[in-house]
């Protein structure tokens, strides 16, 4: 494993293959940052997966995964994925030359992994950059400081499509420590006569107001039942601004105990003024059917459990 300071340029020569020229000695893509505060979340969670927005470098749609597996030698480790966006929905291959780094903020240095490979639709796990987590515990290694971690990516490929001007783009993860879930029943009424969207009374959890919306057999979702979380007032985030959610909704069966259950976890912004959930939650057919018992009397009763998991803000 290499150490890196990138306060000094690379000065390395990279051959165009799309276009047949040579690219300027010292000649850079942008850097992406990944700034985690409350990285213990995360250890104490196991085997959660997360992920950061994406980012552009030569054309190309980016993100990193983070998350932690268990090896057969009983050792923990934290495993930093580099995810291309374009190869799956394109059905193409994109190669790539890329570093995947941790910033020691001790010593102003960088820990990473340099590599090339093929992305394409097959490769959705992307190239893993794997350290110790028992590293990130040891007070000389600075890669964990005031439980705040920084990953980073930096992309150098072969086919230079486009360069953006700005000079990096920076993302910060504030991640709860108290992931206690709140949970909200709704008992909506009158069910199979309405023709408009029905929503639960507002309710708070992890410092943000909520509410359940459901969509009973409505032309936009014909036949089914639509299920959906939806934040109070998202309009009014700051648009480089989101709000990490792992929910769930459930719908009752009061008769049998075979609830209906689904659970997401996802980013509400303001791009998400809606809502999120399911437009197929439960066939109407299965919502009428007299065995199961989630309509009686024509009321519907739904569950809702929501924990913030952080809220994340791109400079």
């Amino acid at each position: 494993m290499l150490r890196f300071c990138f306060r000094r340029p690379f000065h390395k020569k990279v051959i165009d293959s799309k276009e047949g020229g040579e690219k300027k000695a010292g000649e850079r893509s942008n850097l992406f940052w990944w700034t985690i505060n409350g990285f213990s979340t995360i250890a104490n969670r196991g085997a959660d997966t997360y992920y950061s927005r994406s980012f552009t470098a030569f054309g190309f749609n980016w993100k990193l995964r983070l998350g932690l597996v268990l090896e057969e030698d009983g050792e923990k480790y934290v495993c930093l994925y580099l995810l291309n966006d374009d190869a799956a929905s394109k059905g193409s291959e994109i190669k790539a030359i890329y570093r995947l780094f941790i910033y020691d903020q001790l010593h102003g240095e960088h820990i990473q992994k340099e590599g090339e490979d093929y992305f394409h639709s097959k490769s959705l796990d992307g190239p893993c950059f794997k350290v110790a987590l028992n590293k990130f515990d040891s007070s000389k290694s600075g890669l964990l400081v005031n439980d705040r971690c920084v990953f980073g990516a930096q992309v150098l490929q072969a086919f230079a499509i486009s360069k953006s001007d700005k000079e990096g783009i920076h993302e910060s993860w504030s991640l709860n420590k108290d992931l206690t879930p709140r949970k909200h029943t709704w008992a909506f009424k009158d069910v199979s006569k309405s023709n408009v969207v029905l929503q639960s009374k507002a309710f708070a959890a992890g410092g943000y107001n909520w509410y359940i919306s459901l969509y009973p057999n409505l032309a936009i979702y014909k036949d089914d039942l639509g299920v959906f979380l939806t934040m109070h007032d998202a309009t009014s985030l700051a648009s480089n601004t989101g709000v990490y959610v792992e929910f769930s909704l459930c719908l009752l069966d009061l008769d049998n105990a075979k609830h209906r259950k689904c659970t997401a976890k996802a980013l509400f912004s303001s791009a998400t003024s809606l809502g999120l959930g399911w437009r197929k939650f439960l066939s109407w057919k299965e919502v009428q059917d007299p065995s199961r018992g989630f309509l009686r009397n024509d009321i519907c009763i739904v569950e809702a459990s929501v924990v913030v998991l952080g809220v994340n803000t791109i400079a």
